[in-house]
């Protein structure tokens, strides 16, 4: 392994146009959040593996999940 993978969040957000405060408030986080993945934290290395996993299951990464009330609407069924 030994690579080192940089976040493009902050790139690809300034392509769209948009702020920082306007991506949070888009995906329900807040600005701090954004400006940590933005400044390469943890949350690159759990992309990284999210696409490794997604190689090896062949799926995308909406595969591995499901709304929330959507799974609870399938239990009361």
């Amino acid at each position: 392994m030994g690579e080192i993978y940089v976040s493009k969040i902050a790139e690809l957000r300034q392509k769209t146009g948009l702020t920082q405060e306007e991506l949070a408030r888009a995906i329900g986080v807040g600005t701090s959040t954004i400006r940590g993945w933005e400044r390469n934290r943890a949350f690159v290395d759990t992309i990284v593996k999210v696409a490794r996993l997604c190689e090896a299951l062949d799926c995308d990464p909406t595969d591995l999940y499901e709304a929330e009330d959507l799974m609870i609407q399938q239990q009361e069924e």
